[in-house]
């Protein structure tokens, strides 16, 4: 059933692209808020706040709908949160604008687009192409992997981390929020890095991979690989626009291989 949630829940956020005006955090923030106003010390103690706001709410709304409905009211939970949690901007919509009216128009959607995969007009194509991945990161690998793993809950975490971290909080409490979010995405990446190197050159990727790691242990890598990703997948002399079109057709290469192990797994009766 989780894979059914995950692919309706795609086509629902791809084709409804209204229902990211519903995509606001501030209610799942506001114990967050609320913590940080009434004891800012330790730092720490925001971020246990905000777990366990995410684990308490999700555990009130599965009792609910599950007592009332069974399994379909966890289904229509489950599918809701994905949806609401996803984005919170489609991706695919995003790089179509850029690719078709280029990084430098000043049309609106344009400058929202560019603006929210962290883009500049005179952007090189290296810095379009990791634009993609650090967005496929953020909007649909992260989410996927966490919805997946815990549920709910998981998929509540990953996002609401993310939104805190657009808070002014105290540094500190950002801090603790950033190694929360580097922890969340520590096996996000690895899987990311795997993915992309069966979609594409392998022996390129391990390469930009076993650089990247240099000096470092395991799990001390952070989102820039993708950076290092990015530049394997790019063709020689290739545009900014050539460079956003070739990290989105990896990214969707990459997104059908998860869809597959998962629905391989589920045959295999390892996840429900």
């Amino acid at each position: 059933m989780t894979i059914l949630v995950v692919l309706i829940g795609l086509l629902i956020s791809h084709y409804a692209t209204g229902v990211r005006h519903f995509r606001e955090f501030d209610f799942f923030l506001a114990p967050a808020r609320w913590i940080h106003q009434r004891r800012p010390e330790p730092s720490w103690l925001l971020m246990i706040g905000l777990i366990l706001t995410c684990f308490i709410a999700a555990a009130i709304a599965e009792w609910l709908l599950m007592g009332a409905a069974g399994l379909l009211g966890w289904f229509v939970l489950a599918l809701v949160v994905f949806i609401y949690c996803l984005g919170p901007r489609d991706l695919d919509k995003d790089v179509h604008r850029l690719v078709e009216n280029g990084l430098d128009s000043n049309d609106l959607e344009i400058v929202e687009a560019r603006r929210a995969m962290r883009l500049t007009p005179d952007a090189d194509p290296q810095s379009a192409a990791a634009a993609v991945l650090h967005a496929a990161l953020s909007r649909w690998f992260g989410l996927l992997f966490w919805f997946v793993l815990l549920g709910v809950p998981g998929a509540l975490l990953y996002r609401l981390v993310r939104a805190a971290l657009q808070e002014p909080f105290d540094v500190p409490s950002i801090a603790w929020l950033a190694r929360l979010r580097l922890i969340l995405d520590l096996p996000v990446l690895a899987l990311m890095v795997l993915s992309a190197g069966l979609c594409s050159d392998f022996d390129r990727v391990f390469t930009s991979w076993r650089q990247a790691r240099t000096g470092q242990p395991l799990w001390g890598f952070t989102p820039m690989l993708l950076d290092q990703i990015a530049a394997t997948a790019l063709l020689p002399e290739a545009t900014s626009i050539e460079s956003l079109s070739t990290a989105h057709r990896l990214v969707w290469r990459m997104l059908v291989l998860w869809l597959v192990v998962m629905s391989l797994l589920l045959i295999a009766g390892w996840m429900v």
